[in-house]
């Protein structure tokens, strides 16, 4: 979080603290839920952690801004190292998220990186106090990184 923090300070560096949210917030999923399905964990993730993102997708009313995000955001940037359909981290935007109207038919994304950095770090401190408290959670914590890093440690070790 410290690299993300850094640039956010300088308040010109919005596509980068945004890619590193994005990463931060994919690594914090596969952990907490164990899951090896990208789209339900990070889904789930966002669900529980950030609640701005629950509400209803204006350009599709069946999905909520979660999905939409994963879908222009992550999967964009991790797959076409772009945010899709004009999708935009932006300081000018007041909330976490919002949706400007676009020209001709439907909606744009914006996604405001400091609020989205501090949503993540309420998320984390959240976590780790569950991860101290509940032997079950720390469980998972534990096997996901056994199965992540296991033979990163091993060959580290040698």
């Amino acid at each position: 979080m410290n690299p993300a923090r850094k640039l956010n300070n300088e308040k010109n560096s919005a596509f980068a603290v945004g890619v590193l949210c994005v990463a931060t917030i994919d690594f914090l999923a596969r952990i907490e839920t164990g899951s090896d399905k990208v789209k339900e964990r990070f889904g789930e993730w966002i669900k529980n952690n950030i609640e701005k993102f629950n509400k209803r997708d204006p350009d599709n009313v069946s999905q909520t801004l979660a999905q939409r995000f994963y879908d222009e955001f992550r999967n964009g940037l991790v797959h076409e190292g772009r945010i899709k359909n004009a999708g935009q981290f932006s300081y000018d935007c007041n909330e976490l998220v919002d949706t400007i109207k676009a020209s001709g038919a439907g909606t744009v994304m914006r996604i405001n990186p400091d609020c989205l950095l501090g949503a993540i770090a309420v998320a984390i401190e959240r976590y780790l106090c569950r991860l101290r408290a509940e032997k079950f959670v720390f469980e998972v914590f534990k096997c996901a990184l056994i199965r992540d890093f296991g033979r990163d440690y091993e060959y580290a070790s040698k």
